[in-house]
């Protein structure tokens, strides 16, 4: 169940990511379903789930379990299952549905998502296989197409925009939040010569969040609620990603800033002009936009997103075809599996019975060898003369051949049919000439009680 920007807008896809809260312990406390991930961006919110066995529509209960769950804008979201949702996995994390065309954001984000997933044990293996192959087919297209190469991401398409009003290098900027766009915007802001970062995170992890993301060419500097105004009042620009559904930049605060700069402008006139807010936020980190605040948030980013070079996008198709592929044959080989060790039993039993016939020491004669041998290729060979034969009755003998030569690689040119019993109709059709009773009437489709005369009659009618 996904709720995309392009679908539905940007702003379902924020009312969606606001009832999330413990979605995937609730579902996977329901015994229709065995596992869930939920995937929250700034493009798309997704639940990924595996259902129980025998669940006849699986998109329509998860529609259901989702709205009395509260989570009623995915319960009226789009819904995908079995091959398409593998499909659409896929192509969700090869960045092929994001706003930004080949975005690498969304890999990190699909990662995050698993592993939480399994902090809460609410991911099953088979989610987890499908989560891991489309990540492989993710930096498969990261590497073998251009979509990712010039680094367009969400935050790279703000950022171009804030640098036509806005000189980055040597800008003072405040980050706003310490989630999951605040690496990758100061990663960005470093590669655009930004030297010096004032990061503030309401929860307290400024501290934490400043101390493992500062390098050599981009000192980062954590900055407590005292000493926000004012970070505020000397940055170039502001960065908001906390996303909690809570303003990071209140009205008041913004005033705020707003009046401070003015007074400081007065006596530095570099200082002159409104202040720049990217606000990266699903929910919106901007209370309400006031006189000398310029926000650039998604719906201007998405405005902006250039057009994706075609021959990249073909390319990443194919890319993605070429990884659903391999995934669909892995799948079947765990499939059958089982089959391949129950044949490989059923031979090492029938080796081990010919070992146990043998003289428990010393040496054996080539002659008695040889027939351990020979019984062994008998008894190897009987369960498939026996399917021969039954093939033969029933005029399924073409398909026992293939079935030779697909699983033990046997070809044999057999001459053609002298007569076709396939269209024969089958011995349940056949009566009694002298009862009109055919063999399916000596057989109830449901059991019941035995009545001794009915039991009589029809063991004699079986006989005749």
């Amino acid at each position: 169940m996904s709720v995309d920007y392009a679908e539905q807008s940007l702003g379902a896809v924020s009312n969606a990511a606001g009832q999330l809260d413990g979605l995937g312990l609730t579902l996977t406390d329901l015994p229709q379903v065995r596992g869930a991930m939920v995937l929250s961006t700034c493009n798309r919110v997704m639940v990924l789930a595996e259902t129980a066995p025998g669940v006849a529509h699986p998109g329509q209960l998860l529609r259901e379990l989702l709205a009395e769950s509260g989570a009623r804008d995915l319960a009226a979201a789009s819904a995908v299952e079995g091959d398409d949702a593998v499909w659409r996995l896929f192509r969700i994390a090869a960045g092929l549905e994001s706003m930004v065309t080949g975005e690498r954001e969304i890999a990190g984000q699909l990662k995050r998502a698993l592993s939480f997933a399994r902090t809460q044990n609410t991911v099953t293996p088979l989610i987890g296989h499908l989560v891991e192959e489309s990540l492989k087919t993710s930096r498969k297209v990261a590497t073998g197409t251009a979509l990712a190469s010039s680094g367009r991401t969400v935050v790279a398409v703000g950022l171009d925009l804030v640098s036509d009003l806005v000189d980055l290098a040597g800008a003072t900027v405040l980050l706003m939040g310490t989630g999951s766009y605040a690496g990758a915007s100061c990663a960005q802001l470093a590669g655009r010569g930004v030297s010096h970062i004032l990061v503030h995170s309401c929860s307290g992890r400024a501290e934490g969040f400043a101390g493992s993301h500062s390098g050599e060419d981009c000192q980062i500097v954590a900055v407590d609620d005292g000493g926000l105004a004012r970070a505020l009042a000397e940055a170039d620009l502001v960065v908001t990603c906390r996303g909690h559904g809570v303003p990071a930049l209140t009205r008041a605060l913004a005033e705020q800033a707003v009046r401070d700069r003015g007074s400081r402008d007065q006596r530095r006139q570099d200082r002159a002009g409104d202040l720049v807010v990217l606000d990266l936020a699903l929910s919106g980190d901007v209370e309400t936009p006031v006189p000398g605040i310029r926000v650039i948030d998604l719906a201007t980013i998405r405005e902006a997103v250039p057009a994706e070079v075609s021959a990249d996008r073909a390319a990443a198709e194919r890319i993605v075809a070429q990884g659903v592929q391999n995934l669909a044959m892995d799948l079947e080989r765990r499939r059958l599996a089982p089959a391949v060790v129950a044949l490989r039993d059923s031979l090492s039993s029938l080796v081990q019975a010919e070992i146990d016939r043998l003289p428990a020491g010393g040496s054996v004669p080539v002659d008695q060898a040889a027939q351990a041998l020979r019984r062994l290729a008998a008894s190897m060979a009987h369960i498939p003369s026996a399917r021969a034969r039954i093939a033969s009755e029933h005029g399924l003998g073409d398909r026992w051949l293939n079935s030779l030569s697909d699983v033990l690689g046997i070809d044999v040119e057999v001459d053609d049919h002298i007569l076709d019993l396939s269209g024969l109709a089958t011995t349940g059709a056949l009566t009694c000439p002298v009862t009109g009773l055919s063999v399916d009437d000596l057989a109830p489709a449901s059991p019941r009680p035995a009545d001794p005369a009915t039991t009589d009659l029809a063991h004699s009618e079986e006989r005749r």
